[in-house]
């Protein structure tokens, strides 16, 4: 009888147990490490959305090699020292024809920092530029009329990191609040079984405790 009883406990815990069991985690990623690259693409008087990316795990790729990966589009001009000279389409073939010079009214500065530093212009074109440990990249379209000072908006610092978005990584509120409902059915699936199998037990161990009683 004892055994029969410690059985039904040990099943019964056994489900609860399987209940109480919670989803992983979904992970998040993010740009936290020195290996880790923030990229600034600020369009200044283009019209084009600023962002800042994260080549994560950029360090020791080229610099025009990472901004590929992150899938954003880029246009060289024919020189023979060519030049990124339109991002994402911008500017446009008529702001800029991307020849053998650039003829438009501005150019893509490309700079680099160190966290906490201030941004200065590459030594070598995105094409040449290996990505160091600890870098912050940004990409600014500058106008010749404002001269060489590039006034990046956003700050190589740990809120620029932060702010990074890992592609792919990205989940909306409506996302999240869709896995939470995914998660509940399951468990609610998972849960109504049991909890059938769990009452079975318990009311066969009832009746053969009144069984043996009235024996």
């Amino acid at each position: 009888m004892k055994t029969l009883l410690v059985r039904c406990a040990a099943a019964l815990a056994l489900s609860f147990g399987l209940v109480a069991v919670p989803g992983a985690a979904t992970a998040h990623e993010s740009c936290e490490t020195d290996e880790d690259v923030p990229v600034v693409i600020e369009f200044g008087p283009l019209d084009g959305q600023d962002r800042i990316l994260c080549a994560q795990h950029g360090a020791g790729s080229l610099a025009l090699d990472a901004l590929h990966d992150l899938g954003v589009r880029t246009e060289m001009s024919a020189g023979s020292m060519p030049m990124v000279c339109r991002i994402d389409g911008l500017p446009t073939p008529e702001q800029e024809k991307c020849g053998n010079a650039l003829d438009g009214d501005g150019y893509w500065a490309f700079l680099v920092a160190r966290e906490g530093g201030d941004w200065s212009y590459a030594s070598v074109g995105m094409q040449e530029y290996e990505l160091e440990p600890g870098d912050f990249v940004a990409l600014r379209y500058q106008l010749m009329s404002d001269g060489e000072n590039v006034p990046v908006e956003a700050a190589a610092d740990a809120q620029t990191r932060a702010a990074a978005q890992v592609v792919g990584h990205e989940e909306s509120a409506d996302d999240a609040a869709d896995e939470d409902a995914d998660e509940a059915t399951r468990v609610s699936q998972i849960a109504l079984p049991i909890a059938i199998v769990a009452a079975l037990l318990v009311a066969v161990a009832a009746f053969v405790v009144a069984r043996r009683r009235r024996d």
